[in-house]
């Protein structure tokens, strides 16, 4: 150990000498292979070329100096076309007011429950519901009016009369007595309506469905209201439901002229 600690730097430049020496060798040796002459490279002959003909381009460029003549026939640019025979738009001559249907609409109160005094055969405590949406009314008595303290419905109670009816209804076991009172209300200045009760009811007025033309707008309309179609005004005068098929009668407002259109339902 002794002899390590004293020569420690010298035996450190020994080995330092001797890798030197060794990549001094390695050096040595790759410029050696880098100034050899390079192996004589190896040629692989290509299959010759098929010779080109120019004939064609020969012709394309004869074709180009002296290009065909136009051979066509020329047309006369004023002669009349020959077209054949024009055909109208289906429909082009049709009344321009459709009828689409006609109807009545269902009457917008049901009549639902009642008490009876037997004494005195009057009803009283008549119940009356809306049939399109959920509210209800009770009337006193005939003679007052369908209403509430939040909604007033415009109708009043004229009379009543109790009646039932034999009837078939096999929910019931057969045969048995219905009954099928009637309560008849009416609109100020409008014709009484009869209810049945538990039945629905159908408004007097018929109402049709009219369109203009097969493209238009739609709507509906009612005796005495004006339609607008094609820039032209008629008046509905009657609406025909209980016949078949359907009608209206209009009369335009310019001509007075009248037309009567079925119904396409």
């Amino acid at each position: 150990m002794d002899f390590l600690k004293k020569h420690y730097e010298k035996i450190v430049l020994a080995v330092a000498l001797v890798a030197l020496i060794v990549s001094a060798i390695l050096l040595a040796l790759k410029i050696g292979d880098l100034n050899a002459e390079p192996a004589p490279a190896t040629v692989t002959k290509a299959a010759p070329v098929p010779r080109v003909t120019v004939e064609s381009y020969s012709n394309s460029l004869q074709a180009l100096a002296r290009p065909p003549l136009w051979t066509n026939a020329s047309v006369d640019m004023f002669k009349p076309l020959s077209v054949g025979p024009i055909i109208p738009f289906p429909g082009s001559n049709e009344f321009p007011v459709i009828l689409m249907k006609a109807s009545r609409l269902p009457f917008k109160l049901l009549f639902k429950i009642y008490s009876y005094d037997a004494s005195t055969n009057q009803g009283y405590n008549f119940q009356i519901n809306f049939q399109f949406r959920n509210r209800t009314f009770f009337t006193r008595a005939v003679g007052d009016g369908i209403k509430d303290h939040y909604e007033d419905t415009g109708y009043r109670i004229v009379k009543f009369e109790k009646k039932s009816a034999t009837v078939n209804d096999p929910s019931f076991g057969g045969m048995h007595e219905k009954d099928m009172s009637e309560l008849t209300v009416q609109h100020a200045g409008d014709n009484p309506v009869v209810l049945v009760l538990g039945q629905e009811a159908e408004e007097k007025e018929p109402v049709a469905q009219v369109r203009c033309t097969a493209t238009g707008p739609s709507g509906d309309y009612r005796r005495g209201q004006l339609i607008e179609c094609q820039r032209r005004t008629y008046r509905v005068i009657d609406i025909v439901v209980d016949s078949d098929p359907k009608r209206m009668v209009i009369v335009d407002t310019q001509t007075q002229e009248q037309h009567i259109i079925k119904s396409q339902q």
